[in-house]
C-alpha cells in the first residue's frame, strides 16, 4: 500500500469516525426526548478505504403499529369515560332514593299512604310533589344526555379540524424530508417530527401509515380509505349541527352529519380514536340511553293512565305517548305533570275523566279507594289486570330512527325496569372509567417498550463513544506516521 493510499483511508476512517461521534453525541443529547429515535452512521467499503452514510434511524415498525393503536383505544376509552361517568352520576346508584327508580319507588310510596286516607289533602299534595319530582328528575337526565351529544358532536368537530392541522403538518415534514433525502442530506430528524405528528394523528383515528421502496408515505385508514397528504387540505369533514332528542345519523331522515373525507361520506367509520369514539357515543350510546328514559317515561305514564290516572301529560297537555312509538322519543325531556291534577290534587283519589274505560269517583266519595288500588295493584305491578299480564316495555325499535336496542333485558315491572336502567347506565359508566385505566397503562407500557427500542441508551453510547475515540486516535496516529515517513522521505530527497 502506498503512503498516499494509507493517507488517504486513514483521513476517510477520521471523517467516518467524526461522523460516528457526532451521531452518538446527539444520541446522548436526546436521551428521554419523547419520539426521538437513536441514529446510526454505518462506514461503507470505497475504493478511498471507507465512508460514511447519512444518519439512519433504528425503527421497529411493528411495534410502533401497536403502540399507535394502543394511543388511539386509550383516547377513546378516556372520551368514554368523561362523557359516561358525569351521567351514571347524575342518575345515583340505583338503591339510592334519589336515583330516578328510587323517586319512582317514592311516588308508589306516598300513593300507599294516601290509600289509607284518601281524604288527606296533605297526603294528596305530598303525593302530587313526588310526582312533580319524578317528572324533573327525568326532564333533568334526558336534558343531561342531550347536553352530552351536543358536546360530544362539538369535540368531534373541533378534532377534525386537529386531524386536519396533523395531516398538513405531516404532508409538509414529508415534504421536506424528501427534499432533503434526495440532495443526500440527513433527513431522519424531520422524520421523528413527522412520526410524531403521526401518533397523534392516532389519538384522533385509527390510520396506519406505509411507505414505498422510493419513500413515498401513505396514509390508510381503517377500512382501506387513503388519506390525501397535501400542505394545505383538509380532508376530513363534518358539518355543525344541534342535537336534539329526536336527531340520528342514517337514512332516511337522519339529520346528524357524518364523517367525510372529501366531501364523500365514509361509510366505513374509523374505531380506535376520539373521532370514532366520539361517533359511536352521539349516534349509540347516548341517544341508547334517552330512548330508555323515553321508555320509562311513556311506559309509567302510560300505565298509570291505562289504570284511570293520567298523572303525567306531554309539554302541551296532551296524553302521554305509547311506549317504543315514534312520538315518545323525547317524552322523558318533555313530560310534565298533568294540569288538570297539580289544579286539583283530590284527582289523586278520584281519578281523571279523560280516561274512558275507568270512569273517576263516581259519587265523589271522600274514602274512595278504587282508582288508588288499581294504580298500585297493576300499574306498579306484573299485571295490568287480574291475570292478564302487562305488555312487555320494548327493548328493541328504539330510538328517533327505529333501530336501537336496550342495553338490558327490560323487565315487566315499572320499578324493576327503573332499577335495571340505571344499572345498566352505572355499569356501563363503570367499564369505561376501568377500561380508561386499562387502556392508558397499556399504552404508557407499550410507548416505554417503543423508548427502550428506538430510544438511546445512555451507557452503550458512552461505551460507544470511547469506541470511537480509540479509532479516531488510531487513525490520527495513522496520519502522524505517514507524515513523519514524508517527512524523512523529503529529507532524503533534500
Amino acid at each position: 500500500m502506498s503512503l498516499e493510499s494509507a493517507l488517504l483511508r486513514a483521513t476517510a476512517g477520521i471523517r467516518v469516525t467524526s461522523r460516528q461521534m457526532e451521531a452518538t453525541s446527539q444520541n446522548v443529547a436526546n436521551a428521554g426526548v419523547e419520539g426521538y429515535t437513536r441514529k446510526t452512521v454505518r462506514g461503507e467499503q470505497s475504493d478511498a478505504g471507507v465512508r460514511s452514510s447519512t444518519p439512519q434511524r433504528d425503527v421497529d415498525r411493528a411495534l410502533r403499529s401497536e403502540a399507535r393503536g394502543a394511543r388511539g383505544e386509550a383516547a377513546a376509552a378516556a372520551l368514554r369515560a368523561g362523557v359516561l361517568g358525569p351521567l351514571a352520576e347524575l342518575e345515583g346508584a340505583p338503591a339510592d332514593g334519589a336515583s330516578i327508580g328510587g323517586r319512582i319507588g317514592a311516588l308508589r310510596d306516598r300513593l300507599t299512604e294516601l290509600r289509607a286516607n284518601p281524604n288527606d289533602t296533605a297526603a294528596q299534595g305530598e303525593a302530587l310533589g313526588v310526582a312533580e319530582d319524578v317528572a324533573t328528575q327525568l326532564n333533568d337526565l334526558s336534558a343531561a344526555v342531550t347536553r352530552a351529544r351536543q358536546s360530544v358532536q362539538d369535540g368531534i368537530r373541533a378534532d377534525v379540524d386537529t386531524a386536519n392541522s396533523l395531516l398538513r403538518n405531516v404532508a409538509a415534514l414529508d415534504q421536506q424530508a424528501r427534499g432533503m433525502r434526495s440532495a443526500g442530506l440527513d433527513d431522519s430528524g424531520l422524520l421523528d417530527r413527522r412520526d410524531a405528528a403521526i401518533g397523534q394523528l392516532s389519538d384522533l383515528i385509527g390510520v396506519t401509515p406505509a411507505e414505498g421502496q422510493d419513500g413515498t408515505l401513505t396514509l390508510i385508514l381503517q377500512g382501506g380509505a387513503v388519506l390525501p397528504l397535501d400542505e394545505k387540505g383538509s380532508p376530513l369533514g363534518i358539518a355543525d349541527t344541534v342535537v336534539a332528542p329526536g336527531s340520528y345519523h342514517g337514512a332516511p331522515d337522519g339529520t346528524l352529519p357524518g364523517l367525510t373525507l372529501n366531501g364523500v361520506p365514509l361509510s366505513d367509520v374509523p374505531r380506535g380514536g376520539r373521532i370514532g369514539a366520539g361517533l359511536e357515543l352521539r349516534d349509540e350510546t347516548l341517544p341508547r340511553m334517552t330512548a330508555e328514559l323515553d321508555t320509562l317515561a311513556a311506559t309509567m305514564a302510560g300505565r298509570l293512565r291505562e289504570q284511570g290516572l293520567t298523572l303525567f301529560t306531554d309539554s302541551n297537555g296532551a296524553a302521554p305517548p305509547a311506549s317504543g312509538s315514534a312520538q315518545s322519543v323525547g317524552f322523558a325531556q318533555r313530560m310534565m305533570v298533568n294540569p288538570d291534577v297539580k289544579a286539583a290534587p283530590a284527582l289523586l283519589r278520584d281519578g281523571t275523566s279523560d280516561v274512558p274505560a275507568f270512569p273517576p269517583n263516581p259519587n265523589g266519595q271522600a274514602g274512595y279507594t278504587k282508582l288508588l288500588d288499581r294504580v298500585l295493584d297493576f300499574a306498579f305491578g306484573n299485571q295490568r289486570a287480574a291475570g292478564v299480564p302487562h305488555t312487555p316495555i320494548p327493548g328493541t325499535g328504539l330510538g328517533p330512527g327505529g333501530t336501537l336496542a336496550s342495553s338490558f333485558s327490560p323487565p315487566r315491572a315499572l320499578l324493576d325496569y327503573a332499577a335495571a336502567l340505571t344499572s345498566a347506565h352505572a355499569t356501563e359508566a363503570g367499564e369505561a372509567t376501568a377500561e380508561e385505566t386499562t387502556t392508558a397503562t397499556l399504552a404508557t407500557q407499550i410507548n416505554a417498550l417503543v423508548q427502550k427500542r428506538e430510544g438511546v441508551d445512555v451507557d452503550a453510547e458512552m461505551a460507544s463513544m470511547v469506541t470511537l475515540q480509540n479509532a479516531y486516535t488510531a487513525n490520527a496516529r495513522v496520519i502522524s506516521a505517514i507524515q513523519s515517513m514524508w517527512d524523512a522521505l523529503m529529507g532524503m530527497v533534500r
